[in-house]
């Protein structure tokens, strides 16, 4: 009886595992570690940094069911995404060359996918996932580019390019030695990402850092209240976005799911 139980209970184990590995196997943090790092986390957000090299190909992964703003680093090339079967279909898509700057919305869909860098040059962005209440879904969606000749622009520049109940998202950018373009303290908590090297004091704050130095890619999470206006202490224009978040973080989302799917 004794030896039967013990095979019933190998046998139960093995099952598990089984089961259990592929799942975790499909984690891109753990299946192709040199190309997506996480970046950042807290029960609003998960910021991942994306780097495909130049004809990179990455093994088959899936990604969280969520929202996503995907913010580009620099200009790269064509990527193929082949579906494989699955919660996500079995198809294949070429997301076209993207910008420096620019970013794209994508709703809640399964993502189960490998990937071809097309390009002879690398790929560089992040997917910086919402993990708050969606709300205005249809809304969220489109693609958004730096306006031309932003670059050649000695003042500061501040514009509302996306909103909706559950997300603002601005562009702005400071000249060199001179102050950002004012705004208020918010009401709502915000993900600073650093669209180049951002070398920022606070002129007039209420709480949060005194300044605030960051690489290209990088981000800083702001709490809701603090006061977010700077003065950009370098020699060359810094550009970057503020992502705020109005809907507090779902109620299937927690501080415990860190670093799971």
């Amino acid at each position: 009886m004794q030896s039967q139980n013990r095979a019933l209970a190998l046998a139960t184990f093995l099952v598990i595992i089984t089961v259990a590995a592929p799942a975790a196997a499909q984690d891109p943090l753990v299946v192709a570690p040199k190309a997506y790092k996480l970046q950042f986390e807290n029960d609003w957000v998960r910021v991942v940094r994306v780097h495909y090299a130049p004809f990179e190909k990455l093994p088959v992964h899936d990604h969280p069911k969520r929202q996503s703003i995907f913010v580009y680093l620099n200009d790269g090339g064509p990527v193929r995404f082949k579906h494989v079967e699955g919660v996500s279909g079995d198809y294949s898509a070429v997301r076209p060359p993207t910008r420096h700057g620019a970013y794209r919305l994508a709703g809640i869909q399964p993502e189960n996918h490998i990937v071809e860098n097309l390009s002879d040059v690398p790929s560089d962005f992040l997917q910086v996932e919402l993990k708050t209440e969606a709300v205005e879904m249809k809304s969220f969606r489109g693609r958004f580019f730096p306006e031309f000749g932003i670059k050649q622009e000695k003042g500061s520049y501040r514009k509302v390019e996306f909103e909706n109940d559950q997300v603002r998202i601005t562009r702005l950018v400071c000249g060199a030695r001179i102050e950002c373009a004012a705004s208020d303290s918010s009401p709502h908590p915000g993900l600073v990402v650093a669209l180049s090297p951002l070398l920022l004091k606070a002129v007039a704050k209420s709480g949060g850092p005194s300044q605030l130095k960051l690489g290209l890619g990088e981000s800083s999470w702001l709490e809701a209240g603090e006061r977010r206006q700077w003065q950009n202490l370098d020699q060359a224009q810094a550009h970057h976005l503020l992502i705020e978040f109005k809907t507090r973080p779902a109620k299937t989302t927690s501080s415990a799911e860190k670093h799971k799917h």
